[in-house]
């Protein structure tokens, strides 16, 4: 058993394959095949060895790629023809036994000349290393810019807000073992799953992101890529769920090409579920799965969610060119369209985030000033200034009610503090380090503008709400908190503010990542995204005594 492969010095057009003595066996091809004769004592005389009987074409997509098969009973001798242009061509045979042999034959030379096999430029983390806030840096090399007609490079940010299990920073790295080369144990063929039979190269050696936990990836480029290719490798049990169609381009399945590293896999599929007119597309696969898809289209921004905690799955991306145009300016520098290089930039509106939930009323069985909920969770935001409110809906529209009191700190990429005590009735139990802010209740239209406690800073802010009450009984409102283009929420009109101390401190986050997109602007016929929010919320019900001190986050 082995996979077969014929290459030619210039195109041929059209293939005969004839065969001896194919008992027992199968012949699998990847191109389809007409039956030109067979030595069954009807189509033409017996062969060699015997005659054959009962021939049978198989199409099958049970390993991911379509593949077409011949086999036949008896002692099969005869001829497949293959119509099309060729400079390369593969085909496999599935068992081992005494012997059986071909010869391969064609028209003459081809008028047609195949499309030549594209290179794949691939993401380089030479250097690289992951940053406690999940962000990777990656580097393509060497992409040919059609502006210049030189070589170029595109930078890569890569957010994975559950981390990584390891980054292979390549040959000079840590950990230098290959987990793209093939499997020789598994299957005995030298063909690369990940190369297929359009691809030119495979990934480079010991260049891989390993993950180990369920989250959504995000990678966003410096200019405009075109066809991405994903490099899978072990994805056994899991699944890869993408928002963009794909198609297979090599699969370690042992019969169309060779096995992973970690041996082969069983049948590979793509699953295409429309539910509330949104679209995914799944990669699943059994066995051992490792190989490569493309998703065709031009990307500024590509996502997509690992499934399930594992003990590891690995990738690496490569694309197949560039056009070195930078992503367009986003629109979130206000609340409204503005004018950009001579015309409007419009975006998506608004996107909010459950900070907390709300709380029906509860009684309180002792005195004084007790924490009855905490949430924590992260925002990023990409421009200077941009709008964020505090809401008690979805669409911040309501101010929120906290009773008594809501204590939000907001802590900056800087590790700058600011924060505020907004309440409906009593301040009691503020903070004195931070402003107090008197705000109606729930039922009064308009949202709280928070955009001051981000200090027109950019990058990821963690975002903590400590609820207090102190009399009986208590409740307490959604919490939101909404950003974004259109926001229609305003300040609300006779809102009192009282400044508190001033104050800078370090404080950190205990909550658990969580990442999902915010908002999605369609701009010159490209899906960009303007921010990332990353959420980690949970909720702690608590009695916990109210000292006089500033308050910590617990």
């Amino acid at each position: 058993a082995q996979i077969i492969t014929l290459e030619f010095s210039e195109p041929v057009e059209s293939l005969v394959l004839d065969f001896i003595s194919i008992n027992g066996n199968t012949l699998v091809f990847t191109n389809d095949f007409t039956l030109l004769s067979l030595g069954d004592r009807v189509i033409s005389d017996c062969g060699y060895w015997g005659c054959s009987a009962n021939p049978i074409r198989t199409v099958s997509d049970a390993r991911g790629i379509r593949t077409y098969s011949f086999a036949a009973s008896g002692e099969p001798h005869g001829a497949l023809l293959f119509d099309g242009s060729f400079t390369k061509f593969t085909f496999a045979t599935t068992l081992t036994e005494n012997w059986h042999g071909f010869t391969i034959g064609t028209f003459g030379v081809s008028t047609v000349v195949p499309p030549a096999l594209i290179p794949v430029y691939y993401f380089n983390y030479t250097g690289s290393s992951i940053s406690a806030d999940g962000v990777l840096r990656a580097a393509i090399n060497d992409v040919p810019n059609p502006n210049t007609n030189t070589p170029s490079k595109v930078d890569v940010k890569i957010t994975l807000p559950a981390g990584v299990n390891l980054v292979q920073t390549g040959k000079g790295g840590s950990n230098t073992e290959d987990y793209f080369k093939t499997n020789v144990a598994a299957s005995p063929y030298t063909n690369s799953p990940y190369v297929g039979s359009t691809l030119l190269n495979n990934p480079p050696a010991a260049q891989l992101i390993s993950i180990a936990k369920a989250q959504t990836i995000t990678i966003e480029f410096s200019y405009a890529v075109t066809d991405i290719v994903l490099d899978f490798v072990s994805i056994n049990g899991n699944s890869y769920i993408f928002t963009d169609p794909f198609t297979f381009v090599g699969l370690g399945n042992g019969v169309t090409s060779a096995c992973g590293y970690w041996g082969c896999t069983t049948s590979t599929t793509q699953t295409v579920v429309t539910t509330g007119g949104a679209t995914t597309y799944t990669l699943k696969g059994d066995g051992e799965p490792h190989g490569a898809i493309l998703f065709k289209g031009t990307f500024f921004r590509f996502t997509f969610k690992v499934a399930i905690d594992e003990y590891w799955n690995g990738f690496t991306l490569g694309v197949l060119g560039s056009t070195f145009i930078a992503p367009p300016i986003t629109c979130l520098q206000s609340q409204s369209s503005y004018v950009i290089n001579g015309g409007t930039c419009s975006a998506t509106g608004l996107t909010c985030v459950r900070l907390a939930s709300a709380i029906p009323q509860k009684s309180q069985s002792v005195s004084g000033c007790y924490l009855f909920a905490y949430t924590s969770s992260q925002l990023t935001l990409d421009t200077p200034g941009q709008k964020v409110y505090l809401s008690s809906d979805a669409g911040a529209t309501l101010a929120p009610s906290f009773d008594e009191v809501g204590v939000l700190a907001v802590t900056s990429p800087t590790k700058a503090l600011r924060g505020g005590n907004y309440n409906s009735y009593q301040l009691d139990c503020s903070n004195g380090n931070f402003k107090k802010v008197t705000i109606p209740t729930s039922t009064t239209p308009g949202a709280v503008d928070i955009t001051s406690l981000f200090g027109g800073e950019v990058g990821t802010f963690t975002i903590d709400l400590s609820l207090y009450n102190k009399y009986n009984p208590y409740s307490t409102s959604d919490a939101w908190v909404c950003t974004g283009a259109n926001l229609k929420g305003a300040t609300i009109a006779g809102a009192v503010e009282e400044q508190g101390t001033s104050s800078s401190q370090t404080v950190v986050s205990t909550g658990d990542g969580y990442s999902f997109n915010s908002v999605v602007l369609l701009i010159a016929g490209f899906s960009i995204a303007s921010i990332v929010l990353t959420i980690a919320i949970f909720a702690i019900v608590i009695s916990v005594k109210f000292s006089s001190k500033p308050l910590e986050t617990p």
